[in-house]
């Protein structure tokens, strides 16, 4: 009996040995053997990364007035589950027809190759090298066929070879899975995009029949009663090649958007957040899992120094202003034909730019439509026609430029002062012209009646508009010294301005018409000159921030229109902090020029005389300008107006241009208006705006 236990030990033991050496032989080899071999796959088939899109910055105005913010659409997404083409292709017709029957549309960038009915898309038609962009297009080599193959021989390669689509299907339909299998092989193989509740609905129900599908929340940008700043708030997109390549380092990669123009573009760096990534698990019925996650950055919020209800009176005015100009027979110099215009208004004691208007303007949520929208599509075609005049890119207020006409007067007036060549009750005789170098140069009153302004000094020339009297200072002064000061005043000069695209400008000069002219300089041109013509060039923002520094005494502002940046979770960025210079300006001469100024507006005679009546108490400072082009013959001449308002306590600064407005006077009611709303308010007025209690609290 003890020799039968004794054996039967013996043999479990030895089973034991057996069985617990092959569970070490069959770890070893699936650990150390196979181990690579099998991670490898685990990872192939199971694991995917996908990345979380950060959500953009917000722009909004000085009160926090939203004007470019976020809304979340969702996109359906397509992982690898390893499924065959057989089982894709039937999964790709369902989905379309689900987004069909809930009127969703997919991504069509297969169109691009292929069109339907079949022919090359822009992508193949006059493309030297096919294969090369095929198998770019899809990882797959393609030997049978060349140059020379027909589009629907070329296609049925595609379909038979890259989607292997089954001829069970009709044309269309191969068509269609075809251009979503394509999505699904792209780098970002999102198939749809801003999907409805519905179409979620349904593919979340019928999650099991669709494998690898993932609904995904996507940040997408939304315009607010933009069109009225398009110039100034520009636009997103997607970036390009160019951009791409200049922004590698900072992470971008070819499935971003980025700012294209306008604020958008100037402060991407703190609009752009910064993207997560989520790892996810495929279980074997295609089911996604989250494994990991690295949360997202969102981007930080933008405030402008921008007043969006001022914004749109400009806006409004300009429109309604130009049209009034245009339609007016008061005049026989005025051909019908004003069209365009810009309106800047600055707080003349920090440099905060209040409105930025560009007239026409554009909506900037035509760049962010669907493809399929045709309404945006032609609006996008003809933003991009330089013939077009309804509707413009082009920002007037930062980089066109104007002769200014007689809003250059007040400068002469500066020079002639500080120069010591004239004081502000010297007496000067206006007999309608003044003659140089053999040329008579006559005044308007002259041409219109034969007769000057009789006598007048600073302020009453300054008040009426005398041509001759600043030909006459001007020649005083001199050239050389109307350019000093037109400099230190920053006229011809840029602003400096935080935007892209602003132009210079142009100071009449020796050394300017040395580079456009062979002849020397004259006196004749320096009283042309004097006067705002000749060569000077100037913007509206340069002319908004000149009539600022005659407003606040000589503080000459840099302008500027982003006010702070705010982080996501509420902290500071960047402030914007005034910059200026002090312009060495007697305070008793910058007081004559200024009640020159306020001569034009409150004068009987005054050039703009009975425009600001309604504004009453307050009383404004202006200088009209009319600025001939050398076109008159078949246009009207350049309408230019700036001024500052309390005359006696400064807050803000306007100047305004029409393009071919006729004359000056006819440009002071657009300012009105901004004045009227500015005072009306003061400065606060946003009763037209809805204001989210969160974006407010960012910007206090």
């Amino acid at each position: 009996m003890k020799q039968f236990f004794k054996d039967r030990y013996t043999i479990v033991g030895i089973v034991i040995v057996l069985i617990f050496s092959v569970m070490v032989y069959q770890l070893a080899n699936m650990q150390l053997v196979q181990g690579e071999n099998y991670y490898t796959q685990s990872q192939n088939k199971i694991m995917r990364s996908t990345t979380i899109l950060a959500e953009r910055g917000n722009i909004l105005d000085r009160f926090g007035v939203p004007v470019a913010v976020n809304s979340t659409s969702y996109s359906v997404l397509l992982m690898d589950t390893g499924l065959g083409s057989k089982k894709l292709n039937e999964m790709m017709l369902k989905i379309i027809k689900v987004l069909e029957k809930n009127g969703d549309s997919y991504n069509k960038t297969f169109s691009k190759y292929f069109t339907y009915p079949v022919g090359f898309g822009t992508m193949l038609k006059n493309n030297q090298n096919r294969r090369k962009t095929l198998k770019t297009m899809t990882g797959y080599e393609f030997k049978d066929f060349d140059q020379k193959s027909t589009p629907e021989e070329v296609y049925e390669y595609v379909k038979d070879m890259v989607f292997k689509v089954d001829d069970k299907y009709s044309e269309k339909d191969a068509y269609d899975i075809m251009t979503l299998r394509f999505q699904g092989i792209s780098m970002v193989p999102v198939l749809a995009d801003s999907i409805s509740t519905n179409t979620i609905a349904e593919l979340e129900e019928r999650s099991d029949e669709f494998p690898g599908i993932v609904i995904q929340s996507v940040p997408s940008r939304k315009y607010v009663d933009a069109k009225y700043a398009g110039q100034l708030i520009g636009h997103v997109g997607p970036i390009d090649a160019d951009e791409l390549a200049k922004n590698s380092d900072a992470g971008y990669k070819m499935t971003d958007t980025i700012g294209k123009s306008g604020v958008e573009l100037t402060t991407e760096g703190y609009l752009r957040g910064t993207n997560g990534f989520r790892r996810v698990e495929i279980d074997d019925n295609g089911k996604p899992r989250i494994v990991s996650e690295e949360a997202v950055k969102p981007g930080s919020n933008v405030v402008l120094t921008i007043d969006m209800g001022l914004q749109k009176v400009a806006m409004d005015s300009l429109a309604k202003n130009i049209k009034l100009i245009r339609e007016s027979n008061n005049n026989k110099k005025n051909r019908h034909d004003a069209f365009a215009g810009a309106a800047v208004a600055i707080d003349v004691n920090t440099g905060e730019v209040l409105a930025l208007a560009n007239y026409p303007s554009y909506d900037p949520s035509i760049f962010i439509a669907d493809p399929d929208d045709k309404v945006a599509r032609k609006a996008k075609a003809d933003l991009g026609d330089p013939k077009n005049t309804t509707t413009s890119e082009y920002n007037r207020a930062i980089a066109g430029i104007y002769t200014p006409g007689s809003t250059f007067k007040p400068l002469i007036g500066i020079a002639a002062l500080e120069e010591g060549k004239t004081t502000p009750y010297e007496t000067y005789f206006d007999k309608g012209y003044e003659t140089y170098d053999g040329m008579a140069l006559k005044s308007i009153e002259y041409n219109q009646y034969g007769v000057g302004l009789g006598t007048v000094n600073l302020i009453t020339a300054i008040q009426k508009s005398s041509n001759p009297y600043f030909y006459n200072r001007g020649n005083r002064v001199g050239i050389d010294n109307i350019v000093k000061w037109a400099k230190r005043f920053g006229l011809g000069q840029k602003t400096g301005i935080d935007l892209l695209g602003e132009s210079k400008g142009i100071i009449s000069s020796r050394e300017y018409k040395k580079k456009v002219e062979p002849y020397p300089w004259t006196a004749a041109d320096t009283a042309q000159t004097s006067i705002g013509q000749m060569y000077n060039s100037f913007t509206p923002i340069q002319l908004a921030n000149y009539a600022a520094t005659i407003a606040n005494g000589g503080k000459h502002l840099k302008p500027h229109v982003i006010k702070r940046v705010v982080k996501f979770d509420g902290s500071i960025v960047t402030e914007t902090k005034p910059e200026y210079e002090i312009i060495p300006v007697k305070n008793e001469n910058m007081k004559a020029i200024q009640q020159g100024m306020i001569a034009v507006a409150n004068a009987t005679d005054g050039t703009a005389a009975n425009t600001f009546t309604d504004l009453k108490p307050i009383k404004v400072a202006g200088k009209t300008g009319t600025a001939e082009t050398g076109r008159e013959a078949t246009q009207s001449s350049n309408a230019l107006f700036i001024c500052y308002a309390p005359a006696d306590k400064p807050q803000i600064a306007v100047a305004v241009v029409v393009e071919r407005g006729v004359f000056g006077a006819y440009t002071a009611p657009i300012a009105k208006d901004i004045l009227k709303y500015y005072f009306d308010s003061n400065g606060t007025n946003n009763k037209d705006y809805t204001v989210k209690a969160d974006i407010v609290q960012l910007t206090k």
